[in-house]
């Protein structure tokens, strides 16, 4: 194979890796396309990849099972946030999942917590009521899904389209004729095998994040939620507003010192500086004349 050749093929190549990327990217304007190349590959009416079938247009993702990314929060009050704990421990492992993070905080009316865990998505509805189950009140829930079908399906298509480029590459380089072709083929090569990686690892996190389902839980009992009342009273209320009007005068003398020490004091030295140096001059000029006028 020649070196023309070898530049030829890819060139071809990379026209065809553009052509799979839906027109994401454009080939360099210096470069000379010597020869059409037609994609290979195409996703079929059924949203399958299909091999040797022209491309169509776009997918059509509505006949594709949907790649959905599940979460759910909840803030419960409990009778006992150690017991809660456990038993959501005890879910966990029937539930086959596991937990991420799990954060405690002691107060005097006892123990709060924070909890995320990860279960099995297609549990994630009896997770949910068993969930439920071991609080005295759900104060808040909130569960969402992020369609993630589209990109997913995107992200097959683009990785096989640089598979079939590897391929390709790979057999251009067992028939390379020289050393500098066989150089620019590997270049070529090693650009599309980075590619593959990243796809690789995209597509993986979003099957990894579809299969497992995420749920936070802020976990307070019922001691702490209580509202302190004393003859229709409330001290908490009162203790609160203390609590914020002693964070804003804190912020307000931390901003105070920030600003001296960042813009006053060394405008004042930068002010000051010539100053002083102007007083000290003066002074030993002064302090000369007298020495000469005494002696």
């Amino acid at each position: 194979m020649s070196k023309k050749t070898v530049y030829v093929v890819i060139v071809s190549i990379l026209a065809l890796v553009i052509a799979g990327c839906g027109g994401q990217a454009a080939a360099p304007q210096e470069i000379i396309r010597y020869e059409e190349v037609e994609a290979e590959s195409a996703i079929s009416d059924e949203g399958e990849y299909a091999p040797g079938q022209p491309s169509s247009g776009a997918a059509d993702y509505s006949t594709i099972e949907r790649i959905i990314i599940r979460n759910a929060s909840l803030s419960l009050v409990v009778p006992d946030t150690e017991a809660a704990l456990k038993e959501i421990g005890d879910l966990v492992d029937e539930l086959e999942g596991w937990i991420v993070e799990s954060y405690t905080y002691q107060y005097q009316e006892g123990l709060q917590a924070s909890v995320t865990l990860r279960i099995p998505a297609e549990k994630l509805d009896t997770a949910l009521e068993r969930v439920r189950g071991l609080a005295t009140e759900v104060r808040s829930e909130n569960v969402s899904g992020q369609d993630v079908t589209e990109e997913y399906v995107d992200l097959q298509s683009s990785l096989r389209n640089r598979e079939a480029t590897q391929s390709r590459l790979l057999e251009y380089l067992e028939d390379a004729e020289d050393t500098e072709a066989a150089l620019a083929v590997d270049e070529q090569l090693r650009q599309i095998e980075a590619e593959i990686e990243h796809l690789k690892g995209r597509i993986q996190y979003l099957e990894q994040s579809a299969a497992m389902a995420t749920i936070s839980l802020d976990i307070t009992p019922d001691e702490l939620a209580q509202p302190i009342q004393v003859g229709g009273w409330h001290p908490e209320g009162t203790l609160r507003g203390a609590f914020q009007t002693l964070i804003h005068v804190l912020q307000f003398l931390a901003d105070a010192a920030i600003v001296i020490i960042v813009l006053i004091i060394p405008v004042v030295l930068v002010v000051a500086a010539p100053l002083v140096g102007l007083f000290f001059l003066v002074r030993a000029i002064v302090h000369r004349r007298r020495a000469r006028k005494t002696s």
